[in-house]
């Protein structure tokens, strides 16, 4: 009997690849790409995303580009969608699915995978925030954020530490790049530039190609042994419109993109310069001459309280000084209390720098409890900035208020706001855009209304912003807000001048006061010329009746009169000394005694009116 094991020809065994070619199962049931599962996702994420964060579908642009950011060749990315729409967690989500799916155990030591650039210290704050609730499924991945404001030694030590997602504003990553020895670039698979027409209006290109540059020259990425990560450094730009800088940047940063939208999910080359506010969103815009338009502000945001109790309002200004002479102006004592000028200073640098108070002066308008007031503007300190957004943020009882600039325009992703108050027109057709996309986000019903004077400037809400809505813009008169806010015994004229005459009283009462409205005038007519030259004709600053405008901010004097009242305790104080010295001690009747003394001369020689 022959023996099983004995006179068998030898085998040569062949090398086993260790990276074998995975194929997708063909008889596998569909999956729709409704749901986070759908999508492709790691399955802890979508749990995840689901059951803690409570999100039960994908937006449309999160359909169309996480699939091509998870496919086994990833290419660079062009995002354009509205805002509102999900473009955060576009990227986000095909980031961390990767890293979980990496059969290597991923430490914060790993290494760092992807960096995200924003173009504003507040989107940073946002996407990181957005970063830290996701990887609560993974804690073994680390997100990290670096934007100035704090010690450079802190953020050094952060990165020392590790990180395996950096969040960062475009100077201080390339200031981290040059004086940072820590920060290792090799293994970077992921570079995101969000916000990219912000990115090029802030004039970040420069350093934005100095950033890729750097990236470039360190990257290890073809030899790196992390398994299951990209071989290449995938790039992804965003953007909410499509403009001819947002364009270069796309061609500096980006290698055989392709480009996403959610009319045409994927493609390479159907682009479009189109752009459109979500269709869900009610515009109304109200004629209101200009005298008239602070008193208007406050009917504007009392007939939306008195709709909505827990109401939460954004109002954009044109400027910074604007927007702190409304705060103080709405957050005063009361209409009638105002104590002395010496109570009033003293209480104000008591105070100190306060960016959140209830409103006693629209809860005499109001039913319901005083509404909070809060500023945010550009030239505020960064811990005041992000203070005022996390306090905002958390109000989520009552009515809210947030006077603000542009700089809270872009991106930010504030939670449950109902409606948008353009009280200055935008500056640019995108800048409108970005205002009312803070409301009407993710499929949700929201309100904007925009104020313009009579004439030129009602030709720009049919000729410029009627087109970017579906349904056309719904007028109203400020007359049917101001009667229906001021309500009561007293007519509404009665009762809106009422509340006129008390803003002005209370700027005579103190001159810091006084001072806030004069600053607020001066910065709003310079940041009205500031308007595109294409739009000048709907906003001409020479038509400007300057006598009114100077009454929408309280004040009784005319410019003319302010710009005196400003220069004179030097320039009299001057003149008066030169007119002393040229007098001597003859006292000011001096010289027309004078006058009149050489004339009584003159009459008695009988001069002629030739001598």
């Amino acid at each position: 009997i022959s023996s099983l094991f004995t006179s068998n020809p030898e085998t040569v065994a062949a090398p086993i690849s260790s990276e074998g070619v995975q194929y997708d199962p063909s008889n596998a049931p569909l999956i729709d790409d409704t749901s986070f599962q759908g999508l492709g996702l790691h399955t802890l994420l979508t749990s995840h995303l689901q059951e803690k964060m409570h999100f039960d579908h994908p937006t449309a642009i999160q359909r169309a580009a996480v699939p091509a950011l998870i496919s086994q060749n990833p290419q660079d990315l062009f995002i354009q969608a509205q805002t509102g729409s999900g473009k955060t967690l576009a990227y986000v989500l095909p980031i961390i699915h990767a890293l979980m799916a990496s059969p290597d155990r991923l430490t914060r030591e790993s290494g760092l995978f992807a960096i995200v650039i924003a173009p504003t210290r507040e989107l940073a704050n946002q996407i990181y925030s957005v970063l830290e609730s996701v990887v609560r499924c993974c804690h073994y991945i680390v997100p990290g954020i670096v934007i100035g404001g704090e010690k450079k030694k802190s953020e050094k030590a952060r990165l020392r530490r590790g990180v395996n997602i950096l969040v960062s504003t475009p100077g201080r990553l390339a200031d981290h790049f040059d004086n940072t020895e820590a920060m290792d670039l090799s293994a970077v698979r992921w570079v995101v530039l969000d916000e990219g027409d912000r990115l090029m209006e802030l004039g970040f290109e420069e350093t934005i190609t100095k950033i890729l540059s750097k990236l470039q020259e360190k990257s290890k990425a073809h030899i790196d042994s992390v398994r299951g990560l990209p071989n290449r450094r995938v790039t992804v730009l965003c953007s909410a419109t499509l403009k001819e800088d947002v364009e270069n940047l796309g061609k500096q940063s980006l290698h055989n993109a392709v480009y996403v939208n959610v009319d045409n999910k994927s493609t390479e080359s159907s682009r479009t310069d189109e752009f459109s506010a979500p269709d869900q969103l009610h515009q109304e815009y109200v004629v209101v001459p200009m005298k008239l338009r602070m008193v208007s502000l406050m009917g504007t945001i009392v007939n939306i309280i008195q709709t909505r109790n827990n109401a939460k309002i954004m109002v954009f200004l044109s400027c910074s000084d604007s927007v702190n002479f409304h705060f103080s102006m709405l957050t005063r004592a009361s209409n009638t209390d105002y104590g002395s000028e010496e109570e009033s200073e003293s209480e104000n640098a008591a105070e100190g720098e306060k960016t959140s108070l209830p409103s006693h002066v629209l809860k005499t308008y109001l039913k319901s409890t005083s509404p909070m007031i809060c500023k945010l503007h550009g030239s505020l300190s960064q811990p005041l900035r992000k203070s005022t957004l996390a306090s905002f943020t958390k109000l989520s009882s009552g009515p809210s208020v947030l006077l603000c600039t542009d700089v809270a325009s872009r991106g930010l992703d504030l939670p449950s706001i109902s409606h948008v108050v353009e009280f200055d027109p935008p500056f640019a057709l995108e800048d409108h855009l970005h205002r009312v996309g803070r409301t009407a986000r993710v499929g949700n019903e929201g309100w904007s209304t925009i104020f313009v004077l009579p004439g030129k400037e009602e030709g720009y809400i049919d000729n410029v912003l009627a087109p970017l809505h579906k349904s056309p813009p719904i007028r109203r008169d400020y007359s049917t807000v101001l009667s229906s806010a001021f309500g009561g015994k007293l007519v509404w004229q009665d009762i809106a001048t009422n509340a006129q005459l008390d803003v002005e009283r209370w700027l005579l009462q103190s001159a810091s006061n006084l001072s806030l409205a004069k600053d607020a005038f001066t910065s709003h007519v310079r940041a009205y010329t500031t308007h595109l030259s294409s739009e000048r004709q709907y906003f001409s600053v020479r038509e400007l009746h300057l006598g009114h405008l100077a009454k929408c901010f309280g004040l009784r004097e005319t410019p003319a009169t302010l710009g005196k009242a400003n220069n004179a305790s030097a320039g009299d104080q001057v003149f008066g000394e030169t007119r002393k010295k040229r007098l001597g001690d003859h006292g000011p009747d001096y010289a027309k005694k004078k006058m009149l003394k050489i004339a009584q001369m003159h009459a008695s020689v009988n001069a002629d009116e030739f001598n």
